[in-house]
């Protein structure tokens, strides 16, 4: 699910809590969207750090030309 369709989920869901939901619960169950919406961004920030470390590890000489050697092995 990307962020973009998670907020438009979000989104919907709030509005229809706003609608449908009255008293006390309304606010139980807003303050539970809230805190689902902090963990999913929280989950993404990590995921993008994962992504980067990543790349950066990919990217340092060391790791192209190993990636050259074993290309070259696997190609043989």
């Amino acid at each position: 699910m990307t962020n973009q369709t998670f907020q438009a989920a979000r989104t919907q869901l709030e509005q229809l809590i706003h609608n449908n939901v009255g008293g006390q619960e309304k606010l139980t169950m807003l303050a539970l969207v809230k805190d689902m919406a902090t963990a999913m961004e929280a989950e993404q920030d990590i995921a993008d750090a994962a992504c980067r470390i990543g790349y950066a590890k990919r990217r340092t000489p060391l790791a192209r030309v190993q990636d050259f050697i074993l290309g070259e092995v696997r190609a043989a």
